[in-house]
This record gives C-alpha cells, structure tokens and sequence, in this order.
C-alpha cells in the first residue's frame, strides 16, 4: 500500500471512499463514458480509476505540487474523473476550466491561471499542443495525465477536510473571475445532503450528460456517484442537445434511477421530441428526475410529463432543487409543490414551483436585504443559507469573502452566505421569486448583463458609445434574453432592424456563447439611469414589459 493510500484516513474526505470501494468493490463499475451520447467508449471499475488516480496523484506528489493549484484542461469524458481524483488524493487544489479552444475561452484561461496563481495544468497527451501558446510565458509545470505509466514515487500527504479540494469558478466578469473555495468537507457535507433529498442507495445507476467543468455535473455526477458508490452513465453536453432522445436512451438502456438538467433541457426535450420518437424506450427506472439552476418552471414540468407518460415515466419523479456553486452546489430540493400569487401588472397570475424544503433544516433563512430582519413565512426576502456545505469563500478575495460569506443577523452568531436571490418560504418549502443581482440566466450558465453590454457596444459599429441594458423576461413561461441599445442612427424598418439583431448575435455568440432573443433601438438618453449615470435594468424591463420602449427585433433562440 502507497503513503498515499495511508494517509487517506478520515470519513470527511472524499479519496477515503473512493479507495475503500476500490478495496471492497473494484471490479464494480464507476463511470461509463458513450461515445457520440450512443456507444460505449470508456469505463471505469472503481479498482481500475483508484489505481490510475493513485499514480496521477503520485505524479503531483513527486512534482512537489501538493498544496498548490493546478488547472485541469480535459475535454469531455472519463480523463477528468481520474485527474480530478488524483488531485484530491495529492492534496493539489484542482482548477476545473474548459478546455481554451476558442478566443472566449482563451481570454477567461487566462484571467483564472493568473487569479488562482496556477503551478500547473493538467490535460490529455492529445490537448497539450493546444494549451502550450497559453502558458508559454507562465511558469507552468504541464501534465497529460493519460500519459502516466508505471509506479512512480509515493509520497506522504496529509489531506484533511478543512484544506481546499478545488476552485468553482463562477460565471462572473471575464476580466475579473471568481473562484469559489471548495473544501474536502464541504464535498462530503454536500453529498449527504443530495443523498437524503434523493434517497441514493449504492450501487443505483445515473445519467449525466451535465459538463463536469460546473458545480451541477461535477459535484452531482463525480463527487456524489464517489460518496454514495454509485454507478454514472455520461455522455457529452454537444451529444445530448444535439440528439436529445440520447439522453433517454440511456436512461432507458441502463436502467438510470436518477438523472436530471436545467429548466432548458426538459424543455429542450418538449419542443423537440415527438410521441414516436418514445418508441422503445422504457424509462420506468427514473426515480429523480431533477430540475435546477434555473428557474423552475410548471408549464414545462408539466409538458414533459405528458409526453414521457407513454414510456413510463412518473410526473411524481420531478424533484425540483435549488443550489449554487457558493454553497458548494445542493441548498434545498424535494416533493413539487405549487403556488399561485398575482403579479403586479400582469393580467394572469404567476406560477411559483416550490424547490423543496432546505436541508438540513433550518439552514435557509429569508432575510430583508436593507434592515437584515427575517420576513415573516411567505414574505419575499433574500435568500440566506448556512451549514457545513457553504463554501469557504472567493479565492483570494477577503473583501468580498467577508460580505458574501460572513453575514451576520442580529441574535444570530452564525455566519450567513447572501445568495442574491429572492425568495420565501412557504408550507416548508423554499420558492425562488428572482434575484437582486442583474445576474442572467441562459441554458443554466449566469452571465454578468455588463459583459454582454460591453460586447454590443464594444464590437457592434453602430452601437458604440451609445448605452446598453441586457435583461430578461418571462414571456410565455420562457426567459427571453433583451439587449435595449440607444443608437442616434436607429433602424427605420424591420429588415435593418433584423440586420442589427444578427450583427448583435454574431458578436454576443462569438464572446458568450449565447443568442439574443430581441433587440430595442431607442433613442439616445432614452434609457432610465440612477443619479449616478447607470442604466437601471430594472426599469428598462418594467417599460418592455409595459410596451414603452422603442422598435423591436425579435426571433427565437
């Protein structure tokens, strides 16, 4: 046995359970990897991705990188898990990031490496031409880790659960990135948490087409399937969005119990499946069908019930949830409970899908944002969450620590996470209303509405040194993404508007990865600011939703 196996010693780390399956279950299947979402391309046993974390973490041991932060560049499949993995038992605080191969990817590589001051990078023997030019001139130690072969040289590491297990970096400003400090005991304490809201038993299969890069595919399908030893199907995000019967065959072919997505990809699944397209398919396993970060919206819930009815599926399986990567993913998540409240302005009353009462109980707490008061029982508020699963804060940011991390209520001596988000409790459950922040949700990634405008203003011709505000709205029980721009030279009819909406696309695709789905021209000034000169959002969206913003350019994502 290796020093690192012994100095894996405590429950409250995960490389403790993944070496104990190996030495009571390592003929057992881990991870299964479908090649183009269809076939087979990899697995993993537990004996077989213990032994192979063991030499990468061995690796890093001898590399003298325990302690330090190593970014992990791997494409989609099985590579990550065994990375990952040999980061946790060296102790290395691994760095999660996609892979750098578009100018987007290459600028925000680049802001993480030098705000995390990375020692390494991590990546397959495949992907290391490709990284090179980004760190040439950083002093970077390179490791394919597909590449390692043979014993190499164990080295002693004390791995406790209150070190840092990896950074999640949010989605927040490209030029101002930050990574959220994941502790060993936050992954434990988190992955309890998932188990008693999902009822996990070992040995149950998942499916996972979710990337491992973000707190939703990598804490739920990597570190939970390692804690409750169970037995993940994946496959790529491209495969599944472009094939969405994939996902379901898989759940149907493997038996799942448990998988799941953001609100776009049930509904992803609703605008592009047919009945016939259920031919075949059982899907009368799928006990969790899980529906988070995004909001949780009825009207698809329900869609997708009806349509998957015909091949077993039970619209009782929906476990709505509630997370984010502060609070290392899992916050609340249960039984589907539904309101009604009216909506100011609007003519039909809004639909709220309860995500489920917080575990452990008591860890959720709504609070006025001004006064720092608890609301009362259905009262909107902003949502406060604490426990041993909320992270230790931002990497290298005290400031920002201390007043996202460490608020304080009065009579209260715990430290709170401020989440930003709105929200009430009601009947024991927690429903999310909306969010302080101007944050934007699109396909479950957030993105910063100021990076967005930058890009129109900065990269659209006709659109420079005017204002600009990105927002969202429900328009049909679907978030639509508005980018308002004042143009002194606006478009005078419907095909030069559309010709701007498709300049303003090329660019926001270009940098975001995301599609606009209406533009408005207004006049400059147009646009509602504080005294301070900023455009408030918030009203921009109030007068869209009113009618009073100027010509519009719309089309569907």
């Amino acid at each position: 046995m290796s020093a690192i196996h012994t100095a894996i010693a405590s429950p409250e780390v995960l490389g403790f359970h993944l070496l104990r399956h190996a030495a009571e279950h390592g003929d057992a299947r881990a991870f299964t990897f479908l090649k183009d979402g269809d076939s087979e391309d990899a697995h993993l046993t537990w004996g077989v991705l213990a032994g192979r974390a063991v030499r990468v973490a061995e690796e890093l041991a001898a590399l003298g990188l325990s302690g330090q932060r190593a970014v992990l560049f791997h494409p989609p499949g099985l590579e990550f898990v065994v990375a990952f993995c040999g980061c946790l038992l060296a102790g290395v605080v691994a760095v999660p990031l996609h892979p750098p191969v578009t100018r987007r990817l290459q600028e925000r590589a680049q802001a993480v490496i030098d705000d995390c001051r990375s020692a390494a990078v991590l990546t397959t023997a495949a992907g290391m031409a490709g990284i090179e030019p980004l760190v040439r001139s950083r002093s970077l130690t390179l490791v394919a880790t597909d590449a390692l072969r043979g014993a190499g040289t164990a080295r002693q590491v004390q791995v406790a659960p209150e070190r840092p297990a990896f950074l999640q970096y949010t989605s927040g400003s490209t030029g101002s990135p930050k990574g959220v400090v994941i502790t060993q005991g936050n992954l434990i304490e988190n992955s309890r948490l998932i188990g008693r809201a999902f009822g996990t038993r070992p040995g149950e299969v998942g499916v996972n087409w979710l990337p491992l890069l973000h707190d939703m595919g990598l804490i739920g399908s990597v570190v939970h399937v390692i804690h409750q030893r169970l037995h993940c199907v994946h496959l790529s995000p491209q495969s599944m969005i472009r094939k969405p019967r994939r996902w379901l065959e898989a759940v149907s072919h493997y038996r799942a119990v448990i998988s799941g997505g953001p609100d776009f990809a049930w509904r992803l699944l609703a605008d592009r499946l047919t009945p016939a397209d259920l031919a075949g398919l059982d899907l009368s396993s799928w006990r969790v069908a899980y529906s988070g970060a995004e909001p949780v919206r009825a009207t698809t819930l329900d869609r997708v019930s009806a349509l998957l009815a015909p091949a077993g599926f039970r619209g009782e399986s929906f476990l709505p949830c509630y997370g984010l990567a502060e609070a290392t993913l899992f916050v609340s998540g249960g039984g589907e409970l539904r309101l009604e409240a009216p909506a100011a302005g609007e003519a039909e009353a809004v639909h709220y899908v309860g995500c489920g009462a917080p575990l452990p109980a008591g860890s959720v707490a709504i609070v006025d944002p001004d006064t720092l008061a608890e609301r009362p029982a259905g009262t909107v508020g902003e949502v406060w969450v604490t426990g041993a699963h909320v992270a230790a804060g931002y990497w290298g940011r005290e400031q920002a620590s201390e007043a996202t991390f460490r608020a304080c209520r009065p009579g209260d001596e715990r430290s709170w996470l401020r989440t930003g988000d709105l929200g009430f409790l009601k009947e024991g459950q927690l429903f999310i209303s909306g969010r302080i922040k101007d944050l934007l949700i699109v396909n479950g990634r957030k993105h910063h509405p100021e990076d967005v405008e930058t890009t129109v203003q900065g990269h659209v011709e006709e659109c420079a040194g005017g204002a600009a505000a990105a927002f969202q709205a429900e328009v049909d029980g679907r978030a639509r993404l508005i980018v308002a721009v004042e143009m002194a030279d606006r478009p005078t009819d419907a095909a030069e508007l559309a010709g701007l909406k498709d300049r303003i696309n090329a660019a926001v695709w270009c940098f975001h990865e995301i599609l606009v789905d209406e533009v408005v021209a207004v006049r400059p000034g147009r646009l509602p600011r504080t005294t301070s000169g900023k455009v408030r959002r918030g009203e921009v969206r109030v007068q869209w939703m009113a009618g009073e913003l100027g010509s519009r350019a719309e089309g569907q994502q």
